[in-house]
């Protein structure tokens, strides 16, 4: 994707600032609209905050919508895999954010997460058209599509690492944060393995749309919300869910590494299937200056972890 800076002018610092004025926008005016209305809140926030700043610095720099977002299609096998793989790692992700939420629990008592959970069968499917749907395309277009191509001139590798960083950072909470960058990791491997977008929304869809279903269920079982299965105040409960997940995450994690070896790319031309670590060949050096919009959010982001820490120790 060097290609994209030699032909079309994208320079990194421009999409670093693109992140930047996007997350500035979810901490403010989407945070501002889902207090005055949570579901017209998160739509805002996914389908205009989250894509809007993106399609404007393409169309500027003129680049093709269909090769910056990655709109390329993939086999029905290919799809499948996809979610087989996003199954298998589900418990993984959620043992993470488990054991990290163990660690802060070591300091005081966790912050409650509002997430809306259904208590009836048509809240049920609105949470999974804006948690599970929306989410899984726009957060998925921006960073498997729109950063990801921006990166890739470093090398593949490093940037799946480091779209998979920021998109912890981007969800603005330190209990929230682990599970997030490894599942960019995941997705972001999918995008690059099958060179379409199509394979990280899939993959994103699932995993939300997994947790609102075991959200629902839990509440429907015991009245209680299901958030708790993430951060749970008995100590007993808490370590026999580490051990349960724990266990899970081990299996799936072998699970979804036999299916990774079979995932290959459908002949589209924004993939090779194939691993590269290696910078694009006559793609611009990145600077320090590059990355300052990145690290004024990362600022952002470290003065909201302290925040949450005092809140949680107090």
């Amino acid at each position: 994707m060097g290609q994209l800076f030699k032909e079309n002018s994208y320079t990194l610092f421009g999409i670093n600032l693109v992140f930047m004025v996007t997350a500035v926008l979810l901490i403010t005016l989407g945070y501002y609209l889902q207090v005055l209305n949570l579901y017209i809140g998160l739509i805002v926030t996914e389908l205009i905050i989250i894509l809007i700043p993106a399609v404007i610095y393409v169309r500027w720099k003129g680049t093709d919508i269909k090769q910056a977002f990655r709109l390329n299609s993939i086999s029905p096998a290919t799809l499948w895999r996809c979610v087989l793989i996003t199954i298998c790692i589900y418990p993984a992700g959620l043992f993470l954010n488990m054991l990290s939420n163990m660690v802060l629990g070591l300091f005081g008592e966790l912050i409650p997460i509002s997430i809306p959970v259904a208590d009836n069968g048509r809240e049920y499917i609105i949470n999974i058209l804006v948690i599970a749907l929306s989410a899984g395309v726009a957060e998925e277009a921006f960073f498997r599509g729109f950063l990801l191509n921006g990166y890739e001139h470093l090398g593949e590798r490093k940037s799946i690492l480091i779209t998979a960083v920021l998109f912890g950072i981007f969800h603005f909470n330190i209990q929230n944060f682990i599970g997030p960058v490894f599942l960019g990791l995941v997705f972001g491997y999918l995008a690059i393995r099958t060179g379409s977008i199509i394979a990280p929304i899939a993959g994103h869809f699932i995993n939300n749309a997994v947790s609102v279903t075991l959200m629902y269920a839990a509440g429907m079982v015991s009245g209680a919300s299901a958030q708790g299965y993430e951060a749970v105040d008995n100590p007993g409960n808490l370590m026999a869910g580490l051990v349960f997940w724990g266990i899970l995450a081990l299996v799936g994690g072998f699970t979804s590494v036999r299916l990774f070896g079979r995932l290959k790319p459908d002949g589209s031309p924004a993939g090779t299937g194939e691993m590269n670590h290696h910078a694009g060949i006559g793609s611009p050096a990145p600077r320090l200056k590059d990355f300052i919009p990145v690290l004024l959010i990362a600022v952002i982001f470290i003065v909201f972890c302290i925040g949450e820490l005092w809140v949680i120790i107090n």
